[in-house]
């Protein structure tokens, strides 16, 4: 199975052990949010805490997408925590 590197954007808390941009492998024939965000843990486990604290948001090409959705090679990718506020 052939692999390519995505780039995955952090934003907020999720940035803080680990950095802004990661890259990780994934098949060419892509992933499922959820599954591209336990190879994220594999690659880099001190992420853990901060994805375990509430439901992540993925954007996939600029548009949030549901946990359904698939990553593909060359995707423009990007992880939001929950957010709360009043």
């Amino acid at each position: 199975m052939f692999q390519t590197n995505v780039s995955i954007e952090l934003c907020g808390r999720l940035a803080e052990p680990c950095g802004r941009v990661l890259s990780i492998g994934i098949p060419n024939g892509g992933l499922s949010v959820p599954e591209m965000v336990a190879r994220l843990v594999q690659y880099y486990p001190d992420l853990l805490p901060a994805l375990a604290r509430g439901r992540i948001r993925a954007c996939v090409n600029e548009t949030i997408v549901p946990d359904r959705s698939r990553v593909r090679p060359g995707d423009q990718v990007a992880l939001f925590p929950p957010v709360s506020g009043g």
